[in-house]
């Protein structure tokens, strides 16, 4: 069986996901959006315009503030 079923786990209150900045990638697929409280989150984005979660990242309570890409 090919299922997947991600699963986050917080504390007494859920996160709020209010975004603060997005970045949408060239050569990938993916759209990264920073969060108010400090989560990262990326979305595969289909030939169809459909959004699908592909990761939520934890590291800090810091806001994110800005998003871009490294250069080369």
């Amino acid at each position: 069986n090919s299922l997947v079923l991600p699963i986050v786990l917080w504390g007494c209150c859920a996160p709020t996901h209010c975004i603060s900045s997005t970045l949408l990638m060239d050569q990938l697929p993916v759209i990264i959006i920073g969060c108010h409280d400090g989560q990262i989150c990326l979305w595969d984005l289909s030939l169809h315009l459909e959004i699908n979660p592909r990761a939520l990242l934890f590291g800090h309570t810091a806001s994110i503030t800005c998003l871009s890409k490294a250069s080369a």
